[in-house]
């Protein structure tokens, strides 16, 4: 089988990407794909904090059309901050989306570099997936199953809602969205939780990001996943937009 990677948040960082994906001899000295039969998932959140959201989704892209050539695999969920930076970009400042973009890191120079055929990628990225054991979701968090029973029926639900023009219904998935810790040790019912999402949707892991690994254990700077909940839970959110440099999570 061939090996599985999970990148989590990178938040416009583009340099520190860069130098991940080599490291991990993903990507050459040129930038070219070089993990022949590799997966490589991205859990969300290529945008904002950092300075090039636009640079990173490029470079995403191409990497999962050169993958494809390969043998490999890029795979991308959406995250929250894909969600806002679409609402800047199709409502602005009705009902308030712009500035809540702004607040959360916005880039003005990401908007203004946004091309359409990168605003049609981001549309249609899944909000879950599953590969191998694993179900992969962005933010750490039950309310997807508000929108369906399925990966499937999740997927097409959000992607309509994104394909749509109904504010109130971007604003509500973006309240959702807001949530974290669902699975978290310290909740009476986390894992109890995990576990019901797993038997939902299927797999013996949940891979996500969303929450920074700082922001659930003493570690500072992670080089590694943070493991919790009886090992359901894998966090791979290393905190890039926190100083951190991140990592990636080769699974098998």
């Amino acid at each position: 089988m061939s090996a599985l990677y999970f990148i989590g948040d990178i938040h416009g960082h583009r340099d520190k990407l860069i130098t991940l994906l080599t490291k991990a001899r993903l990507i050459n000295r040129e930038l070219a794909w070089c993990g022949g039969d590799s997966r490589v998932w991205f859990l969300g959140d290529f945008f904002d904090r950092g300075d090039d959201g636009i640079g990173v989704v490029e470079l995403v892209m191409r990497l999962q059309r050169e993958a494809g050539v390969a043998g490999g695999t890029v795979g991308a969920l959406l995250g929250n901050h894909e969600i806002m930076f679409l609402a800047a970009h199709r409502f602005g400042n009705q009902g308030g989306m712009a500035a809540a973009w702004r607040r959360n890191g916005g880039q003005e120079r990401d908007l203004q570099r946004i091309k359409a055929p990168q605003i049609a990628w981001l549309r249609n990225l899944p909000a879950l997936a599953r590969v191998d054991d694993y179900l992969l979701m962005h933010a750490d968090a039950i309310f997807y199953r508000d929108y369906g029973q399925s990966l499937d029926a999740i997927n097409d639900e959000i992607g309509a809602i994104l394909r749509d023009d109904e504010l109130g219904e971007w604003g509500h998935l973006l309240d959702l969205f807001s949530q974290r810790f669902a699975f978290a040790e310290t909740r009476p019912d986390g894992i109890l939780r995990a576990s019901e999402t797993l038997r939902r949707y299927g797999g013996q892991h949940i891979v996500h990001g969303h929450t920074p690994i700082q922001y659930m254990s003493d570690v500072l700077y992670p080089d590694k996943p943070h493991i919790y909940s009886i090992k359901l839970c894998i966090n791979v959110d290393g905190g890039m937009y926190l100083g951190a440099d991140g990592f990636v999570y080769k699974a098998c």
